[in-house]
């Protein structure tokens, strides 16, 4: 037998054979390792039973590939996947996807048990009603946050809407006037920029004002879902940049990271100016976003006012939802009016009919009664889904039954059901490749509001859906009765819609348009 000294002195002897060994050692373990976790995930896992390529079912290079490689594909393949999987699909390891659409109401739903899965909220921002893991924390906070959004208080903030919109058009009609391309998806993120900093802070952003349209701020707003999914696979990659000094930082920083410390900026300049003249609602005429994070849920004396970190992570979840998912869902509406000229004509025959106030604005409580209006948006929200993929759960206790298969995907798995297999699902919107705002009309289409997930449903839904209509209503009614619009060639690959988590066009929208005028109610050319 081999003494430990005589090992030692063979080892010092001959190292590089040492070192061999060493590494030969540590593959073999490695080896074998990852051959026993292969049996575990193809056999004993509590999810082996259900069916997915083999890919899926031993790793997470199958996801990571289509997501973060491909950079969001995955949406994509999952209609190929049930179709040759059926309606349960193994995708990852410990996640499988459904598309039943009776399930989305067990999962989604008000006081839910199925929380959401740590894995894809890696993003940042943690402190923020939309990232937030603990169901109390986020119950809390959005119950402070509820009467922000509420449509009384969505109302009062129309003058704001118009004043921005106005500074929009007054731009788009200077650049209509050169017969250029004009970049209005831009203008639309500085429309609803400009709105949601005012209300969340007090002060705006002057995105308008800044040369064309902002570009260089859209940009880099957009350049936050760039690398999102690699983001959500690699956060170590995150974690070492936030590790980094802020000068070296913002070198590899991504545009989200770079939101979230422009907010916090903002969060300090806020408490001071907040603790000095107890409100920042000089430019808006009420209660902004964050003073009521800063007063605290005064009137049911329940809620702490909130600290620095919550003002940051807040305003830069708000500030990115509240701009660039509202400006794409006004690009797409735009884009399908003027690619189906015949719904156009509807909706400026329907905004005809309506009365103007004194000053000549359409008002948010009258354009909430037109029903083809409200159908267009909620067709282009249906057809390009602000989320348009999965939104993963963990099962609690007692795991979730599938009817089909009379069988149950344990506890502590991960599901998901992506809004597009709803969306698209041929049971519930006949023809769901077809744009028809006609589909949301009568009886028939108070009856798809269940099946409409643009904003999610139950405890987890998103906050700004009123104000993000509403905006919206303003917007397109307005913008048809004010300009002729025209597509530009090359528009089809333009408006290729992408999933980055939120969903996305590959290139901004550009049109050409020229001014138009009301008469009598009735609109026409100049």
């Amino acid at each position: 037998m081999v003494s430990l000294q005589e090992l030692q002195l063979k080892a010092l002897q001959n190292p590089r054979e040492t070192i061999l060994q060493l590494l030969g050692a540590l593959i073999a373990v490695q080896t074998a390792s990852w051959i026993i976790t292969v049996i575990y995930r193809v056999t004993f896992h509590p999810l082996a039973k259900f069916p997915g390529p083999f890919l899926c079912r031993i790793s997470y290079i199958y996801q990571i590939y289509y997501e973060a490689w491909l950079n969001g594909r995955m949406l994509e393949r999952l209609p190929e996947l049930h179709r040759k999987y059926g309606s349960v699909v193994r995708i990852n390891p410990n996640e499988v996807h459904l598309v039943d659409p009776n399930l989305y109401h067990v999962i989604y739903r008000q006081n839910t048990l199925f929380l959401k899965d740590p894995y894809a909220y890696k993003l940042g921002a943690p402190n923020s009603l939309s990232m937030s893991l603990d169901p109390v924390k986020h119950k809390r906070r959005k119950e402070l946050l509820n009467p922000c959004f509420s449509k009384r208080r969505v109302h009062l903030l129309q003058h704001i809407m118009y004043e921005e919109m106005q500074k929009v058009f007054e731009k788009l009609s200077a650049a209509a006037e050169s017969e250029q391309a004009v970049p209005i998806q831009d203008a639309y993120y500085c429309y609803t920029g400009d709105i949601i900093s005012r209300y969340l802070f007090g002060k705006s952003l002057k995105l308008i004002e800044q040369a064309n349209f902002a570009k260089e701020t859209v940009d880099q707003l957009r350049s936050f879902t760039s690398g999102i999914w690699v983001s959500i696979h690699i956060s170590l990659i995150r974690v070492l940049i936030m590790a980094m000094p802020r000068s070296m930082a913002t070198i590899f920083a991504s545009g989200w990271m770079k939101i979230v410390w422009f907010c916090e900026s903002l969060a300090g300049e806020s408490i001071k100016e907040h603790g000095s003249h107890g409100t920042l609602e000089k430019d808006i005429g009420q209660e902004t976003i964050f003073d009521r994070m800063l007063n605290g849920n005064v009137t049911k004396g329940t809620h702490r006012a909130v600290g620095f970190q919550d003002l940051a992570d807040e305003g830069a979840s708000l500030l990115v939802a509240g701009t660039e998912t509202t400006a794409t869902t006004m690009a797409y509406a735009t884009y399908y009016m003027l690619l189906y000229p015949e719904k156009r004509q509807k909706l400026l025959e329907e905004i005809a009919t309506v009365e103007r106030d004194a000053d000549g604005r359409l008002s948010l409580q009258k354009l909430d009664m037109l029903p083809y209006l409200n159908g267009v948006i909620k067709e282009t929200l249906r057809y390009t889904n602000g989320v348009p993929g999965r939104l993963t759960r963990v099962v609690p206790r007692g795991g979730l039954f599938i009817p089909e298969l009379n069988d149950h995907v344990p506890e502590g798995c991960v599901v998901g059901i992506s809004h597009n297999a709803i969306h698209f699902n041929p049971d519930i919107f006949e023809n769901p490749y077809e744009f028809r705002p006609e589909r949301w009309l009568g009886d028939k289409g108070k009856g798809l509001d269940h099946w409409f997930l643009a904003f999610s449903k139950g405890s987890r839904d998103c906050i700004g859906k009123t104000l993000a209509i509403a905006e919206v209503q303003i917007m397109i009614a307005n913008l048809f009765t004010t300009f002729d619009l025209e597509l530009l060639p090359g528009h089809a690959e333009d408006m290729e819609i992408l999933d980055r988590v939120i969903v996305h066009s590959r290139r901004n929208l550009k049109v050409r348009m020229k001014s138009r005028k009301i008469e009598n109610g009735a609109v026409g050319d100049n």
